[in-house]
């Protein structure tokens, strides 16, 4: 969903005034083993004025962690990875490319990186007050390791259980659901999350009952059961 990569809103004064609008067609780009190595994302400008947009890379570091961190890339060959060109001129009501280009197609790791995609405000015009809101998208990008295998563990304590990814690629868990066993047509709704390689997740939950989720990895989406 284009909506769902919105990174944040930036403020600025107080009187509010038109903005072009920017939309990215995918919030999410994956390279697969075994496929090409680079992959087009689609930035448009539904507006009536000229776009200015900036491009930047970033590698998250221990990400789903404690200790995650994302660092700027400003050297491609060593963040093996180059989104290109860093910045767009958009004419109203068209759209440019950005370029991913994965660097290291063979990687024994999988790699996370967070690419900012953010439109350029003209400057503000001398003594007035004006507000501007600037809507800006993030591209989550994962570069699959060269042979990917998953293993999830499940631990129970009651109404809280815990997720850890125990193989080298990431899982997704969604559509999560957990129904009450005195009641079965009590049921609640479970978060979804992305659970990266080596890290875990744990999650309270409305019952002390089984729950089930689709787990979605490198090799198809499964329906799961946890008891």
């Amino acid at each position: 969903m284009k909506r769902a990569a919105i990174l944040g809103m930036m403020l600025l004064a107080y009187a509010q005034i038109g903005f072009a609008e920017m939309y990215v067609d995918k919030s999410i780009v994956t390279f697969e083993p075994g496929q090409p190595p680079r992959q087009d994302v689609r930035v448009s400008n539904s507006g009536s004025d000229v776009m200015y947009v900036q491009v930047e890379t970033f590698v998250v570091k221990d990400p789903g962690t404690a200790s995650e961190e994302r660092v700027l890339v400003t050297n491609p060959q060593e963040g093996k990875l180059v989104a290109s060109p860093n910045k767009l001129v958009i004419p109203p009501g068209g759209h440019k490319l950005v370029r991913i280009l994965n660097l290291d197609p063979k990687s024994a790791e999988e790699r996370i990186y967070r690419i900012n995609v953010t439109p350029i405000a003209p400057p503000l015009e001398e003594q007035t007050s004006q507000l501007r809101i600037v809507v800006a998208y993030q591209v989550l990008t994962i570069v699959q390791p060269a042979e990917p295998h998953t293993k999830l563990e499940v631990s129970r304590t009651g109404k809280q259980v815990t997720f850890t990814n125990q193989g080298n690629t990431n899982i997704l868990l969604s559509d999560g659901r957990q129904c009450s066993q005195a009641d079965p047509t009590a049921c609640k709704t479970l978060d979804s999350h992305r659970i990266y390689a080596g890290s875990s997740w744990a999650l309270e939950l409305p019952y002390d009952a089984p729950l089930s989720y689709s787990v979605r990895s490198f090799d198809g989406i499964k329906n799961e059961v946890f008891p």
